[in-house]
């Protein structure tokens, strides 16, 4: 019986540990995720920097991703102490003093954001970061086509809709289409292909889909 109680605390104890070490994992991961600076702070004078009591202070201030694309939403978080009044640039929330909060922001390009706060007591206190954006890549949605066997002179009808793109066609006949959320279009297969279509985005990304059509005399 010893024996075995012995061989239980073992293997809680092992256990233990791995709970132990998917924690910190886990917490590493979100430290990486949240993107802090090192926090700027600014003082009035000598006798408020010694004085952390009565200071401002800015206590966290970071975005949950350093880098997104320009179709995501990120959060940005922070939190003050002693300040009577806070502010961000650029000014995308109304923002007050509090221990914690946190808010939907929406980049669209490569974005430094500035949190400035202000205490009763004068002193200033301020802190950065960047949060990098980069184009969303291109993706069809959705594409149907009306038949995929016809008789030489019938017409194929192509439904599709895309997103983050710029440009669409339909190869290899090179047809430039609209690059839109949903759009038809009718055509008259000369004889049995396969047809891919394709979306392209910016920075040279694309997406495709593929269909046959079998064209009989």
């Amino acid at each position: 019986m010893k024996r075995i109680g012995i061989a239980i605390w073992i293997v809680l104890g092992i256990g233990t540990v791995r709970l132990g070490w998917v924690w910190i994992e886990r917490h590493n991961g979100d430290l990486r995720m949240a993107h802090t600076l090192e926090a700027r702070h600014s003082r009035g004078s000598l006798a408020d920097q010694n004085d952390s009591g009565t200071a401002v202070r800015i206590t966290q201030f970071y975005a949950i991703s350093g880098e997104m694309t320009d179709a995501d939403r990120n959060t940005i978080c922070y939190g003050v102490e002693n300040a009577k009044t806070v502010r961000m640039e650029p000014p995308i929330e109304t923002l007050w003093p509090t221990a914690t909060r946190c808010f939907w922001a929406e980049p669209r390009q490569d974005t430094t954001y500035k949190l400035i706060a202000d205490g009763f007591d004068g002193s200033q206190a301020s802190a950065s970061f960047q949060v990098r954006v980069k184009p969303a890549p291109p993706s069809i949605v959705f594409m149907a086509v009306s038949h995929k066997e016809i008789q030489k002179g019938d017409a194929v009808t192509v439904c599709y809709g895309v997103a983050h793109a710029k440009a669409v066609r339909l190869d290899p006949i090179g047809w430039g289409l609209a690059p839109i959320a949903k759009n038809c279009v009718r055509f008259y297969p000369p004889a049995s292909m396969k047809f891919t279509l394709v979306a392209s985005g910016a920075d040279g990304l694309t997406d495709t889909d593929k269909f046959s059509v079998k064209v009989t005399p």
